[in-house]
């Protein structure tokens, strides 16, 4: 069974490729058209992946959408659908009408068929629910999406019997968790449904209660079925009618907005550490109604674009309302393509093989990078201990550019596409900034470390995972000074655990740096320029290379160095 899962047009377009119930590719398409955050039609990331599996377009049983346009269409105006301006519109035009005349619920899902071609289209918030119910290791579990706004719901829960996804609540739009933060996102100067992590990089400048706290309650009331939002406050529901998420109300009660660019003050600071306190109280009690109407399995699995908020995640573990939790890699848009395909193939009664593998994308070997860099006419070496070589660059304050197999299906580099640097170096984090990254100060860097030394550093448990950086969580206070560069304001960090099986060459790496130094632990962020994807390609990273302050690239096992001869 060959299931291809695309996903254009909305925040992000991306591919996933599943063959008989497993995952074999996955890629976003920004990476292959190297313009960050597209939403076209992934054409160059599907046909990857089935180039990579040796699959023709033919040869699918199914191309599954993660969407569906059926919930959209029985509703829309007959301003639209009464007439055609071309013979292609039939498509919608038709079912359209037929749902209007049949004045019936609208379907859950939709499919079509030309020739041995059938395209499913699947209810979005069901997808993100299997993105993550697929990748955790959970027999069973419930379930917690939340995001902007899919079809029609912006957070749904229910649960996962071990064959069957069960809806049990929803929350419908415009009452959304996700476009509150979006609002507060524009509201302090930042682009909504892209920078929401910007907004909460600046609460955490903001951890004790504030006046601000105060009118944040205004906004919303929690319900026995999820929450409300005053609606009087917004404008995001209103789409081309107005220019921002908010408006004139939200402005007297919070005051003048931030205009992009300017100058953060303190009282943006506290804006944003109110927001991230009304969106976790609002998350944690939508977790307890779900842990009311689960099936007792104490687990949970938690996706959509909120579950991107890394600080909100790691207070899972501190509240214990479910014993066990799991966030995927890819919990926003990004992943729901990897659901689409999950989800079809349950659907079909088709057996699905559970992966938390990341390592989805294209990889280059050393003979195709050797051959590259020669034809570039650069100067390389290939040391006989690589691990070892580039540790001590390291060690020695060098900014590293790496580049190893397979590219991860992420947002975030995991030790394949990343930027390297030593964390003790209190300036480390400034250095990469004005070097390589070019983004806000205000903006943190994560570390990867060992994970069999990650509870001596930091507040978690032996042997704990998290091996996405989907959490942040507290560094121990005598460690703080060791690694200042990884360490946020409030004392967190974006923690990645590296562990041999996850990534064997990643994992030595950070070894031989622990013997050089004594600390399990390096500054890793994605391998990208502000404003560009993380490279793909070894050309996209020599390119990037030689347009920053990168001091050391490493290809695969070779090396370049732009002031070595």
């Amino acid at each position: 069974m060959n299931i291809l899962a695309i996903y254009p047009w909305t925040h992000i377009s991306s591919s996933a490729l599943l063959i008989n119930g497993k995952l074999v590719a996955a890629s976003a398409e920004e990476r292959f058209s190297r313009v960050k955050w597209t939403t076209s039609f992934p054409t160059k990331s599907a046909n990857w992946c089935l180039n990579y599996s040796g699959i023709k377009w033919e040869d699918l049983d199914r191309i599954v959408v993660p969407w569906n346009p059926g919930l959209n269409i029985n509703s829309a105006s007959s301003r639209w659908d009464s007439n055609i301006s071309w013979r292609g519109e039939m498509l919608s035009n038709i079912p359209s009408n037929i749902m209007k005349a049949l004045n019936s619920i609208p379907p859950k899902s939709m499919e079509i068929s030309f020739g041995k071609n059938k395209i499913s289209y699947l209810n979005h918030h069901e997808c993100h629910a299997a993105s993550a119910i697929y990748s955790s290791n959970f027999n069973k579990c419930d379930y917690l999406t939340i995001d902007g706004h899919g079809e029609v719901e912006t957070c749904v829960l229910g649960s996962f019997d071990g064959k069957k996804i069960n809806k049990r609540l929803s929350v419908s739009y415009p009452h959304s968790v996700g476009l509150l933060y979006g609002t507060f996102t524009d509201f302090l100067g930042f682009k909504p449904d892209n920078d929401e992590w910007k907004t909460m990089a600046l609460a955490s400048y903001s951890t004790k209660k504030n006046s601000f706290d105060e009118k944040m309650v205004k906004l919303y009331k929690l319900t026995n079925n999820g929450f409300e939002l005053d609606l009087s406050y917004f404008d995001y529901y209103l789409f081309d009618k107005q220019k921002n998420f908010y408006n004139h109300k939200l402005i007297s009660l919070f005051g003048e907005p931030r205009k992009k660019d300017s100058l953060i003050t303190q009282r943006h600071y506290q804006i944003a550490g109110a927001l991230q306190r009304a969106f976790t109280k609002i998350v944690f009690h939508l977790i307890k109604i779900t842990k009311k109407n689960g099936n007792k399995s104490n687990n949970i699995v938690i996706a959509g674009g909120a579950a991107m908020n890394c600080v909100f995640n790691g207070l899972l573990e501190n509240k214990k309302t479910y014993k066990n939790n799991f966030v995927p890699p890819w919990p926003d848009d990004l992943g729901v393509s990897i659901g689409a395909a999950y989800l079809e193939n349950s659907k079909l009664g088709k057996k699905n093989i559970r992966s938390d593998n990341v390592f989805l994308g294209p990889e280059f070997s050393n003979k195709n990078i050797s051959k590259l860099l020669k034809n570039y006419n650069l100067n390389f070496s290939r040391p006989v201990n690589l691990s070892k070589y580039v540790a001590k660059k390291l060690s020695e304050g060098y900014l590293i550019g790496w580049f190893q197999n397979k590219m991860e299906f992420t947002h975030r580099a995991l030790g394949n596409r990343s930027i390297l640097a030593d964390p003790r170096k209190l300036n480390m984090q400034q250095k990469v900034n004005s070097a390589v990254k070019y983004r806000e100060s205000f903006r943190p860097f994560a570390p990867a470390a060992l994970d069999k030394e990650v509870h001596k550093i930091f507040n978690v448990e032996k042997n704990y995972k998290i091996q996405f950086m989907e959490k942040a969580v507290f560094v121990k206070k005598n460690w703080r000074k060791k690694i200042p560069a990884v360490v946020h304001v409030d004392g967190t960090a974006r923690l990645q655990t590296v562990s041999e099986k996850f990534n064997k060459k990643f994992y030595e790496l950070i070894s031989e740096f622990y013997k050089i130094t004594g600390v399990p632990v390096i500054l890793n962020t994605s391998f990208n320029l502000n404003g560009e994807p993380i490279v793909m390609t070894p050309s996209d990273a020599i390119r990037t290379f030689y347009t920053c302050g990168l001091d050391i690239l490493v290809l695969q096992d070779f090396v370049i160095e732009k002031n070595k001869k």
